[in-house]
């Protein structure tokens, strides 16, 4: 049986919810794997796979976060801490 959601929508066990997908989620679990990655650097093929997301999303966090200087590109698929 399906239990009721947020909202007192159905859901099926482990199916994802609105919240669970939300790019501030996301990005609070993103920015988590970048504070304890070594040297700051982060390879984004391994956290869109660890998160289990499309790298879209990842891309979705990493231009705003290199918009406001907090990141940079380390090499192709790797961003760093300024």
């Amino acid at each position: 049986q399906k239990e009721a959601g947020p909202g007192g929508h159905r859901q099926s066990p482990g199916e994802k919810t609105r919240y669970d997908t939300s790019l501030g989620l996301l990005t609070k679990k993103f920015i988590y794997l970048l504070s304890e990655s070594q040297d700051g650097v982060l390879d984004l093929n391994w956290a869109a796979e660890v998160l289990d997301v499309q790298k879209r999303r990842i891309y979705d966090i990493t231009n705003v976060l290199e918009g406001i200087q907090l990141i940079r590109k380390k090499a192709k698929n790797n961003i760093q801490w300024v």
